[in-house]
Parts: structure tokens; sequence; C-alpha cells
């Protein structure tokens, strides 16, 4: 492979989007691969001039080291692991949080990259992501705007991505280069409303019970009663019940019909529940010994997503009951002992947290309008109004006739 002179690169208009192209060396290949890299936009009030982008695309290219002699020797010397795309792949059979993650922590990983991190560098030297193209890549999607089809094509929404998710998607990239430092805590990202996460009142609970038949009865019910997370309740087996001493154990989860460990290490607990929910268990089992808890009518784990979709939101729009995941029971549960006074420790022990700090996020006791009224007037007023008002001493009322 033969020496090759510095590369300038050409600026091009792609929509609303300035790109700059240029080529990288293939180890083992004498044929360059030409790459096209965003550089900024076109219109609004971000906008660059073509002359602007020049300099911006000059200043991208020399970052990814294309133009350097260490770029030509790995070049010459191929390596096991040559591009960032390639080290992804490395990733997804040998690293850890592929090899032993959960589903759903693995599936936000495979969406980021899908979307946002392969298609800006999945083809560059794994070398080539510095700091200072990561942080570049965090400022666009900042000011990105992405739009949500449906298969058809049509649009659903536009909408911008949040700081929690920005960050979640620069430290999967650190995950997959291996950098342990960057100093995200100092770049200028969006600080979006966070939104309150939905609770349901123990009368919309009352109403949702009541409303529900068979085993949906009784999986509302537990999860009101217990605050178990929708994967933990999937996981019950019938001997993980002791409904003599009414006591549920929490050992495993699952997610997608995939059984697996609980969320997190202090969601494996105890819990113990009320006589009459033991009681509405026992009738539910109808006498059977083993299997699970709850299951689908061909014997399958019973699915969040189905349940969600096709019993829990139709049953919440007939009620006129606001729509809630099963998350809100969780949250309902927790203001519930709060409101009844439950000591701290068991609160975390029954929830599954690690720490009270946690579980005060779950609290909604200050949207209980009827709950701070009886305790304002259980405090009382403090002192003694008598019947012609506070008498003021001798000074006082001098001080105020003054």
């Amino acid at each position: 492979m033969s020496r090759r002179s510095g590369q300038k690169g050409q600026i091009v208009r792609k929509g609303a989007m300035w790109h700059i192209r240029f080529y990288v060396d293939v180890p083992g290949q004498e044929k360059r691969q030409r790459k096209s890299l965003p550089i900024g936009p076109t219109i609004g009030k971000e906008k660059l001039t073509k002359p602007e982008a020049v300099r911006k695309g000059a200043e991208l290219i020399a970052k990814t080291g294309v133009n350097s002699a260490e770029h030509l020797e790995r070049a010459v010397t191929p390596s096991p692991i040559v591009t960032f795309g390639q080290r992804v792949e490395w990733c997804r059979k040998y690293h850890q949080a592929w090899v032993d993650g959960k589903p759903h922590p693995i599936r936000t990983m495979e969406s980021a990259l899908t979307k946002h991190i392969l298609p800006r560098f999945g083809s560059l030297p794994l070398d080539a992501i510095t700091e200072t193209l990561v942080q570049e890549f965090a400022a666009e999607l900042k000011q990105a705007i992405f739009e949500r089809r449906r298969k058809n094509g049509t649009l659903i929404k536009t909408y911008k991505l949040s700081r929690k998710s920005i960050l979640n998607i620069i430290d999967i990239i650190k995950l997959i280069v291996g950098r342990r430092v960057w100093a995200t805590w100092d770049w200028k990202l969006p600080r979006a409303p966070r939104p309150r996460q939905r609770y349901f009142t123990q009368a919309e609970i009352q109403r949702i019970v009541n409303a529900t038949q068979g085993q949906s009865r009784v999986l509302f019910a537990l999860l009101a009663g217990t605050g178990m997370r929708i994967s933990e309740a999937a996981g019950l087996r019938v001997d993980d019940l002791d409904l003599i001493n009414c006591v549920i154990y929490v050992r495993r989860g699952i997610v997608e019909g995939i059984e697996q460990s609980t969320k997190t290490e202090n969601g494996e607990r105890i819990i113990d529940i009320d006589p009459e929910l033991a009681d509405l268990l026992r009738q539910h089992l109808t006498g059977r010994t083993s299997g699970r808890v709850f299951q689908a009518s061909n014997g399958a784990p019973i699915h969040a997503g189905n349940l969600r979709k096709r019993v829990l939101h139709p049953l919440l729009q007939k009620l006129g009951i606001p729509r809630g995941g099963f998350h809100a029971y969780r949250h309902a549960r927790v203001t519930i002992l709060r409101k009844n006074g439950t000591p701290p420790e068991l609160q975390t022990r029954w929830i599954g947290h690690s720490s009270l700090r946690t579980t005060d996020g779950y609290d909604h006791t200050g949207e209980e309008v009827e709950y701070r009224q009886r305790n304002a007037k259980k405090v009382g007023l403090g002192f003694v109004i008598g019947p012609n008002g506070p008498k003021l001493g001798e000074s006082q009322a001098k001080e105020n006739v003054a």
C-alpha cells in the first residue's frame, strides 16, 4: 500500500445538513473506503455557511487522524479490532454487558447503536473516537429534531432527545471504547422537566379491581397490595407463596418470556401480605401446588406488554381513569404505606429498594388532598385563640397604635 498524500475532503449538502466526504484506509486493502459524516445544519439558527462547513470539515478530518502516519501504519498492519463497528461486533459476542445483560438494557443499547451511534462512528478507527469528537456528537444530538413514523411512512410526532437520553448514548460509546472517564459533567446539555410518574389512588384501585374478573382481577389486586414489579409477578411460582403465614417470596422475574433474576439484589425479598389477599390467591390457585401463579391460556408466562395493551389500558379507558402502566401500582403501594405510617425499613424491604431515598421518589402523599386535610386537622392550630382573639401585651399594643 503506497503512502498517500493528505486529503481535505469534499463538502456536500445532504438535505438540511452539511456533510464531508473523505477516504479511510482499510487494513489489507489497496482501495480506500469512502466516508460521509455530518458536519452541521444548513438551515435554522445554528446553520453553517459553506466556508464554515469547510473549516469544520477540515477539523473533523484532522481529529479522525486519517492523514496521520499512524493511521496508515494501522491499515498496513491489521489488528483483530480496527473500526468502532468491529468493536461493537466483538462486544456483542464477548462483553459482559451483552453476555450477562438482561433483555431490556440490551434492547436499549442496540436501539441507540442502530439509530445514533453506528451511523456516525461505525467505520471510524477505534482510536479516532476521542472526547472532543464525542462532545461534538453530543452537541449535534442536542440540536437535532427526530421523527417517529408509522410503517406506512406517516408522521406520528417529532421530538428532541432529553439530557438523560444523550448521556445514556455517551455511556454506551464509553462502554464500547473502554474509556472510563470523560468530563460529561461539563457538557452543556438540555435539562427537560421530569414528568411526574402516574400512580393509582386507592379509589381508582378499588374501581379497577371491582371491574375486573378472573386472573386479571387477582393480578391487579396483588400488584396493588404488594407493590411488586409486573416482571416479578410474572415469575411467581406456586411454591413462592406461603399463604398460611401470609408471605410471598420474590425470587425471580420474567421479561419478554425470559426467566431471569430480579432487577436488583434487593428485588429478591420477602413480602408480608394481608390475609384477604392471601385468601384471594388461594381461591385463584384452586388447589394447584405447582407451576406459575399467573399464566397465559397456552400455559406460557404472562406477557406484560400484552396485558397492558389488551387488558389494563382498555379497562382504564372504559372507567374514565387516566392512563397508567403497571409501575403505577408500585407508586400507589408506597403512597398507601406512607399514609398509614408504615416504618421506613419495611417500606424499602417490601418494595425492594436499596435505600429510603429511592422509595421517596415513589411517594405521592402530597397529591392526596383528603390525606393532607385530615392531617392538618389532626395537628390543629398549635395555639389557642380566645373569644376576642389573642391578648397583646401593653407595650405591644402601644406599638400597634403608633
